[in-house]
């Protein structure tokens, strides 16, 4: 691959995932040479050199990491920037001068006749330029004789479009096809490791699954083909994409010889719909069938692609005959994707399906004090507790909270304190939330926890994933607010109260036996004790 090619991919990267940038690396910077280890550039503007080199020189060296697998350092030339130097102008020569003086000034030697014998200060003659003559004095005129008619068929004719500005006389040549865009993988952070995921009772399931099939790598022999396909589903925000971004880590430092794809399910729709229009399906094929691990986030978006659901259905087929490892991450169970074909269904359902809850509080604290530690910053125990309180059910949201009141307290040069945090996080803890507890405020604070919509918990559907939930609330509306079994048969649409009084006994049952569950109610009671 030369620098030019290098550099297209490297500005369909920048276009792909950093485009606010892609105008001025496309118009204003140019490659100029590589070696084996450097690539060097060089800005139209030299006010673009200082910025280039210690913001965006890393990001570049990355990305040529990330293409090619080689680590190239970047340099950054003036070239762009020098001036030409200027070509000299011989003087004049004054009036009355003799024709030999001219001779001896003038930048090119006069004729024989007008110059007897060069004078000593004459320039010695310039070498003729080495270019073909395109009307020769004294050229042979071309042999026809030899022609013979031509159909329309057979006569070559130049594209318009592939004429470039040359001459009429240079001989028309065509230029390369225009490259298409080239997609390229979902990057991978190589600080979502295994070791940086916090797990618990509301992540465990999926985190010893996805450990478990990170390790299959290392012990090919070991695969439990129990938990292929793996799906992990859950809300958003809970970690689903880092525990994808840990196999891949995982694997790339163990077996870096093993092909590891992970994409979106957006950047395979896309890749689809390229290869369609440009009929390049059996190389789509290739590479997605052709892999040891094929890890895809978001599946929930293939429910609306019929194109997409058939490639897909394919793909998982070709990948699952041969005991490849298929890893798929959602925001509901297979059964709740809108718009996926049964027999979609059952193959994403027929590994392990494994669920991710929103975190409790413990788990809360211990990803405050990590990322403070990680930060050298000293988070008192009153600042994490309340925190970890208020924010419980998204790890992005509090992560973001974290980030917020670490930024004040830079900016305030303050110390963090329980007061200053309160302050820095009113907009989003606020200060007066008390709101009277109801049967329909339970209801919401259960949709919230389990992620799932609050006209399916009343509806009629008895999908696992909505019938726990249900039967949670049922319970807690009957513990909390001491409600009457007719009143919520009417709240909750069920034809007898016979219904929620079997819930509120299975949930009783639930929590002497099942930690999990006794889990997720204590997290919910809190949610309601700190807003209800």
């Amino acid at each position: 691959m030369d620098f030019f090619q290098l550099w297209d991919q490297i500005l369909d990267y920048i276009d792909q995932y950093d485009h606010p940038y892609y105008d001025m690396f496309s118009n204003e910077v140019f490659p100029i040479s590589m070696t084996e280890n450097t690539l060097t550039i060089s800005p139209k503007n030299k006010r673009r050199k200082p910025w280039i080199e210690n913001v965006y020189k890393g990001k570049l060296e990355k990305i040529i990491f990330d293409i090619t697998g080689k680590q190239l350092s970047i340099e950054i030339s003036d070239i762009m920037n020098q001036p030409a130097e200027p070509t000299p102008i011989p003087p004049f020569p004054e009036a009355g001068a003799s024709k030999k003086q001219a001779a001896s000034e003038a930048p090119f030697p006069m004729a024989r006749e007008t110059a007897d014998a060069p004078y000593e200060n004459t320039p010695a003659p310039l070498p003729e330029p080495d270019i073909d003559d395109p009307f020769p004095k004294e050229a042979m005129p071309p042999d026809f004789s030899k022609l013979k008619p031509m159909t329309a068929d057979e006569v070559p004719l130049p594209d318009i479009r592939e004429l470039g500005e040359t001459s009429l006389f240079d001989a028309p040549v065509r230029s390369e096809p225009k490259k298409r865009n080239a997609f390229l993988p979902n990057p991978v952070n190589e600080e979502y490791t295994f070791s940086t995921f916090v797990h618990g009772n509301c992540n465990e399931i999926a985190f010893q699954a996805a450990y478990a099939v990170a390790k299959t790598a290392d012990h090919p022999d070991q695969a439990d083909q129990k938990m292929n396909p793996l799906f992990i589903y859950g809300p958003s925000g809970l970690g689903k994409t880092h525990l994808l971004h840990a196999i891949c880590n995982y694997i790339h430092e163990n077996k870096p010889e093993l092909s590891v794809l992970f994409v979106s399910s957006e950047t395979f729709t896309n890749e689809l719909i390229d290869a369609i229009q440009n009929h390049t399906m059996p190389k789509f094929r290739a590479k997605y069938r052709n892999l040891d691990f094929l890890l895809i986030d978001d599946v929930q978006f293939f429910g609306s692609k019929d194109a997409t659901k058939m490639e897909i259905f394919n793909t998982f087929n070709d990948l699952f005959d041969k005991k490849k490892h298929i890893i798929m991450t959602s925001d509901r169970t297979p059964q709740d994707i809108d718009k996926l074909e049964d027999r979609l269904q059952t193959r994403f359902s027929s590994g392990l399906v494994a669920p991710i809850s929103p975190p409790d509080y413990e788990i809360c604290c211990i990803i405050l004090q990590q990322r403070a530690e990680k930060l050298n910053i000293t988070l008192p125990k009153d600042v994490v507790d309340y925190i970890a309180s208020h924010i419980n059910t998204n790890v992005r949201e509090l992560e973001g909270a974290f980030n917020k009141l670490v930024t004040f307290s830079q900016i305030k040069k303050q110390t963090i304190t329980l007061a200053f945090t309160k302050d820095a996080l009113k907009d989003q803890i606020p200060l007066d939330n008390r709101q009277e507890l109801t049967v329909d405020f339970i209801i919401d604070t259960v949709c919230q926890y389990y992620g799932v919509k609050k006209d399916k918990l009343l509806g009629r559907g008895r999908p696992q994933k909505i019938v726990i939930p249900r039967q949670i609330a049922m319970y807690l509306c009957r513990n909390e607010l001491n409600e009457s079994y007719p009143t919520l048969r009417d709240y909750f649409h069920r034809k007898d109260h016979s219904t929620v009084l079997y819930a509120c006994e299975r949930v009783e049952k639930d929590i002497e036996r099942d930690p999990q569950t006794r889990a997720s109610i204590e997290a919910i009671r809190k949610l309601l004790k700190q807003r209800g």
